[in-house]
């Protein structure tokens, strides 16, 4: 790699990975809040929060990582052209694609990231965060009940506890169990213990008494106990397996479906389409990085900015991916799962010939700068 290439590399990554970093942190910043609420209802640490926060990085990753890199290289040879180094470069003889690069090294880099973060990163640790979630929600005592508070579990089923402790232990319980169509019974207990078992989570209560009104007769009949059981059933995680999302799915799951599976049945071309544009997103890489090196570099030097330029490139940047939503939309309805990679291919070839051509004549004699500028820029 010459000085040169090793120059405008380092002109084009910077910005990369700062637009990339700043726009991790905001989008990762508001997602985070929005779990802060299970943190707070589970009374977690902030290090459970924390982790939680960091398994939501990877699939902001895959879709900030193209614009990052476009809004990087449109910054890059913005301050290029401000500093007369792009028109330099062009007196010198050196072509577009010469100057390009770089970017397109870069480029590839992102799009492998893109790639393996869609393949392996994001599935993987979106089921973390899945399981995660899951375990905390089965945490009974620190997700439902709360001290001081008569709290409905079900119909005909209300808690009350004093005092709710670290590992599912209760101090002060009353507790009225309706359930029954007979009798009508209420426990009190000094001490309670929630457990989590094979058969499903189980109060149990101790030194307390059993209260039963007959439902006909109204009599009431005390039983004292030591410790006695009370099934609490209604909160059993399901003996089935959690349905998958999209984006917990590796790609050999989205591209053969369980057709067992009367979801994965009723939705295969979905997941089939899923599974295609997570092989094709990382081809976008390349159009925005040429996007931005032929706005930047495919017209006469202008003295008075380059904001129109920007503003073309941006939309046609943003029309592009949104055209591949819309093709992956369309090949999931049709099965034209080509579609979904033509576009970035012909996209691709389109920009890399355009960007090939070299120099106009006009950028070379008609634009080119004056003497302080080109002493000024050396």
């Amino acid at each position: 790699m010459s000085s040169l290439d090793k120059y405008l590399f380092r002109q084009c990554l910077t910005p990369f990975l700062v637009a990339a970093g700043v726009v991790t942190a905001i989008i990762w910043t508001t997602q985070s809040l929005q779990r802060a609420d299970i943190i707070v209802e589970h009374g977690k640490g902030l290090l459970v929060f924390a982790r939680l926060s960091v398994l939501i990085i990877p699939s902001l990753l895959s879709v900030i990582l193209p614009f990052a890199l476009f809004a990087g290289a449109l910054y890059a040879f913005q301050r290029l052209h401000a500093d007369s180094e792009i028109a330099v470069m062009f007196a010198a003889g050196v072509s577009r694609l010469r100057i390009g690069a770089p970017l397109l090294l870069i480029a590839a880099a992102a799009a492998a990231a893109t790639l393996w973060i869609n393949l392996d990163l994001m599935p993987s640790s979106y089921r973390l965060l899945k399981r995660e979630i899951a375990d905390m929600r089965a945490d009974i005592a620190s997700a439902v009940l709360r001290s001081g508070e008569f709290v409905r579990l079900a119909d005909g089923f209300t808690v009350y506890v004093e005092e709710v402790g670290p590992g599912g232990q209760l101090k002060g319980l009353l507790v009225n169990d309706y359930r029954n169509g007979g009798a009508r019974e209420t426990y009190m207990a000094q001490k309670g213990l929630l457990q989590d078992t094979p058969a499903g989570p189980i109060l149990q209560l101790s030194n307390g008494n059993i209260q039963r009104v007959a439902r006909y007769t109204g009599q009431i009949e005390i039983t004292k106990f030591d410790r006695t059981l009370v099934n609490v059933g209604m909160f059993a995680r399901s003996s089935g397996r959690l349905q998958l999302e999209l984006t917990e799915r590796y790609l050999g799951e989205l591209l053969k479906p369980d057709l067992s599976n009367e979801w994965d049945r009723a939705n295969a071309s979905l997941l089939v389409a899923e599974g295609h544009n997570r092989l094709a997103s990382p081809l976008y890489v390349f159009a925005f990085a040429l996007i931005a090196l032929f706005a930047m570099t495919g017209g006469p030097y202008q003295r008075r900015g380059y904001a129109l330029r920007i503003a073309v490139a941006a939309s046609v940047a943003g029309a592009l991916r949104l055209i591949g939503v819309l093709a992956q939309g369309l090949a999931a309805s049709t099965g034209a799962y080509w579609l979904q990679y033509a576009l970035p291919v012909a996209a691709n070839v389109a920009l890399f010939v355009l960007v090939a051509r070299g120099a106009p004549r006009f950028v070379r004699a008609e634009a080119a700068p004056s003497k302080a500028e080109l002493a000024r820029a050396a």
